[in-house]
């Protein structure tokens, strides 16, 4: 069964220890954290705040089972010092480590990406990887969209000498299956896991059931929000419930669909 996780982004400004608690009960597994490049949520992580924030997160972690899918994210550009007590990353990674996440997201700048060859990207990203190995930590570059396979191959290129890998974002309100199916081809063993938005979730409903059919089982499904504006404002606990729900139809093969009704 494909591991199912809420970004905070979703919750927002709820706190993750808020979003962990909202999770309990509603069939979601795992929560995405942002721990850097996002000013909102600086006060979380620093001082003595953070402090606190850290032990209350980890032990709503170990109560409710719920675990961490990722934190992010990592800025890349053309220097990535091996220095993680005062580099912005390292604070990142050694994060992530302490809320047992499995991914670390990362992202070029735009004027980065557009100026680096192929071989520089390669050579930072590697650089990331090696220094997150000690943390238990696989980063990801993120978002990659489904429907332009020019820019997955060139994201996978870039990730594969390393061994990371590539978030998957899917707008499920303008792709198809055989879109989906045609990504995860193309990005094979550098595929880490999927992103969905929760606001087109709920407009498409479940004219999307099946959309992520084929989907390999190991291969995680995140809920993300825009922007990091709240989505759920209002009876969230509701809303998780119909969203798990829309998700895991969205999962469901249509033979697997076809017998459930079937059988009433």
């Amino acid at each position: 069964m494909n591991r199912l996780a809420v970004h905070q982004s979703v919750v927002h400004p709820r706190s993750p220890v808020e979003l962990t608690e909202l999770l309990a009960g509603t069939g979601w597994d795992s929560i995405g954290l942002h721990v850097g490049a996002v000013a909102e949520v600086e006060p979380w992580w620093s001082g003595g705040a953070g402090e606190r924030n850290l032990q209350r997160l980890v032990g709503e972690l170990l109560e409710t089972r719920v675990t961490v899918l990722d934190v992010g994210r990592v800025q890349l550009g053309g220097s990535l010092p091996d220095d993680h007590v005062h580099a912005t990353h390292g604070r990142v990674l050694d994060l992530g480590a302490r809320f047992g996440a499995r991914h670390v997201t990362a992202r070029f700048g735009p004027d980065a990406a557009a100026e680096q060859a192929l071989a520089e990207q390669v050579d930072v990203f590697g650089r990331l990887v090696e220094q997150a190995r000690p943390y238990r930590l696989l980063p990801l570059l993120a978002p990659l969209p489904v429907d332009r396979p020019d820019l997955l191959a060139g994201a996978a290129a870039v990730v594969r000498p390393s061994g990371g890998g590539v978030v998957l974002d899917v707008p499920v309100d303008s792709c198809s299956p055989a879109e989906v199916e045609a990504a995860v081809d193309v990005l094979g063993e550098s595929l880490g896991y999927v992103r969905l938005s929760a606001r087109q979730v709920e407009r498409a409903g479940a004219a999307t059931a099946g959309l992520l059919a084929t989907l390999p089982p190991h291969v995680p499904v995140a809920l993300g929000g825009d922007d990091s504006v709240g989505v759920l404002t209002d009876d969230p606990t509701t809303r998780l419930h119909r969203l798990h729900g829309l998700v895991d139809e969205m999962l469901e093969h249509p033979r697997a669909r076809a017998r459930r009704l079937a059988a009433g």
